[in-house]
């Protein structure tokens, strides 16, 4: 799908390095991000199907930011802050790495543009999370919980993924968080060019143990 939403043509593959496919699950997210953007959906079906699509349309190491709102978990997160993931738990808690020297890069490009980064994990839900649960999360030390990330992570496991969320709810007021969420969102693309370098010699995200 693309940012309208639709299915595209079929696409030659993208060769890799050049610059980031950009991937976000809802409509006010990739229109927020501007330019080109393959939207899944929200949720972890459509999300997982969607990646599965764009797999095959891009080179095998291909750089891609999946970049959209989350829910801040951690107490010292603002609206509008951002998070780069270094790894991402499913709700079995399996974890899949990510590569920290791309997330350090992304986080250096997006500091450089004056925008508050945090680096550590994030945590995928199949249900909006709320209360008990929250805090639940919260004491994994993840922090930031979205819908979708952990099922995009696995799909492209075989590229260089990183993981950008701009955090929007937090125990205080929602939609106050959502509009400072969409408007950090607006900077992503731009402070992101700097990225891709050259491909790292490790490995795209993979699944650890449990723990």
């Amino acid at each position: 799908m693309t940012a309208g939403g639709e299915d595209g043509p079929a696409h030659s593959p993208v060769g890799s390095p050049g610059p980031a496919t950009f991937v976000a699950a809802m409509r006010l997210e990739a229109l927020a991000i501007g330019g080109k953007v393959v939207r899944t959906g929200m949720g972890h079906v459509r999300a997982h199907a969607a990646a599965q699509r764009l797999a095959t349309r891009i080179e095998p190491g291909a750089a891609v930011v999946l970049a959209g709102i989350s829910g801040g978990l951690a107490p010292e997160l603002a609206p509008g802050e951002i998070v780069v993931a270094t790894s991402v738990r499913d709700p079995e808690g399996e974890q899949l790495d990510l590569s920290d020297a791309d997330a350090a890069a992304v986080a250096e490009e997006l500091r450089g543009a004056g925008r508050s980064v945090h680096l550590g994990p994030i945590v995928s839900s199949k249900t909006l999370v709320h209360g008990e649960r929250r805090a639940e999360l919260a004491r994994t030390g993840a922090l930031a919980v979205d819908m979708e990330s952990a099922w995009v992570a696995r799909a492209l496991s075989g590229h260089r993924l990183v993981i950008v969320r701009l955090v929007a709810d937090t125990a205080g007021n929602f939609m106050v968080g959502l509009v400072k969420g969409l408007v950090a969102l607006r900077h992503i693309r731009t402070a992101v060019d700097g990225w891709p370098g050259p491909t790292p010699s490790g490995p795209g995200p993979g699944p650890t143990s449990p723990t």
